[in-house]
């Protein structure tokens, strides 16, 4: 048995091997992922400054991509090209005719900073995955049920609510509702 694994589970080394270890298997999903983005973002800068130091820093908010992308996507998850969902997303994005240059992607675990974040790379469009996106940005009083498929708006820039790729992984009669909402996004974005 080597030193990482006669490791009490609470101590602060477990956890730095932990953070290892799930970087790690990132880096190699990524590298399987057709969709890459360059550079490191600002959240995994602070996440890095904050290792070692005593108390965790809390990063409810990651997002990748370009500056400059026109499409915004605002994801419920963090992982966002992770596992099946992941995959599923890629080629949805693909479908769309999208490269990595073109989309920008955040999770919505932080209301202001994503704002903040649409205010910076100002995209054409925004286009919010599940419940829990939609209202980050749409108000508590989105119901994505009443308000997928159609266009909204937020500061000026169009937003198109749809379903989260994992609930259309459990329950793939509704595939057909994402694209048509994805055509929607195309025919307006110039895809």
């Amino acid at each position: 048995m080597n030193a990482f694994h006669s490791t009490p589970p609470g101590s602060i080394r477990a956890e730095f091997i932990r953070i290892i270890n799930s970087f790690s298997t990132y880096l190699c999903s990524r590298k399987d992922s057709k969709i890459s983005f360059p550079g490191i973002s600002e959240a995994s800068e602070t996440i890095i400054q904050g290792w070692g130091k005593e108390a965790p820093i809390q990063a409810a908010f990651f997002f990748e991509g370009p500056e400059n992308a026109p499409v915004f996507i605002i994801d419920s998850g963090t992982s966002f090209f992770k596992g099946e969902t992941g995959a599923l997303l890629s080629r949805i994005i693909a479908a769309m005719g999208l490269s990595a240059e073109k989309v920008f992607i955040c999770n919505s675990g932080a209301p202001r900073a994503v704002a903040e974040k649409i205010r910076q790379v100002s995209p054409k469009i925004i286009i919010t995955l599940g419940q829990e996106a939609g209202r980050v940005i749409l108000g508590s009083e989105f119901s994505l049920e009443a308000m997928r498929g159609k266009f909204h708006e937020f500061e000026g820039t169009r937003v198109m609510p749809t379903l989260h790729p994992s609930f259309l992984l459990e329950q793939p009669q509704y595939k057909r509702q994402v694209w048509e909402d994805m055509k929607l996004v195309m025919e307006y974005a110039g895809l």
